[in-house]
């Protein structure tokens, strides 16, 4: 096969019928519709067809990097505290929200043994601990205190926080 032989094909060409030409144009005109359909104008009618929603997922992914970047710039814009301070303040706490907690030092940690915690002081606790004393959980063991009537749950356990490592004590 020396290659493609214009001259070969007009003349088969011209030996077919009409009609056969026609099937074979009308043939050859469905090939190439769909191959440019297939290859070129489908993706695009998808992507068309997609795009309020994929706009709509990258608008709240948007918002999202925005809320994370205003956290980000509070936590920068907060005072660091030294770590006399952060077990000051989170004393301070746990006394005034967690009455009847004890406090023991466990090397750089402290440990806070609870016996019938309101959950209510308890959440409002772990909230404080970590924005006032710059403090984070580490180890959290409660289970619900049967014994209470309340109608407010109640919790015993232990919580292990991390303090941090900033000055001197």
């Amino acid at each position: 096969m020396s290659g493609f032989d214009r001259s070969a094909m007009t003349a088969r060409w011209q030996q077919l019928s009409a009609r056969e030409r026609l099937w074979i144009t009308i043939a050859g005109t469905l090939i190439a519709l769909s191959l440019l359909w297939q290859v070129g104008l489908s993706p695009a009618w998808q992507a068309w067809r997609q795009s309020p929603a994929r706009h709509a997922q990258l608008d709240r992914q948007a918002a999202e990097l925005q809320s994370l970047q205003m956290k980000a710039r509070e936590l920068q814009a907060r005072p660091i505290l030294s770590r006399g301070e952060a077990l000051q303040s989170f004393t301070q706490l746990t006394r005034d929200l967690l009455p009847g907690a004890q406090i023991s030092a466990l090397a750089d940690q402290q440990r806070v043994t609870l016996k019938g915690a309101s959950a209510t002081g308890l959440t409002q606790w772990l909230v404080a601990v970590r924005q006032s004393a710059q403090a984070n959980v580490v180890e959290l063991r409660l289970q619900r205190n049967t014994a209470s009537q309340d109608k407010q749950p109640q919790w015993d356990g232990q919580i292990v926080v991390q303090l941090p490592q900033r000055g001197a004590p």
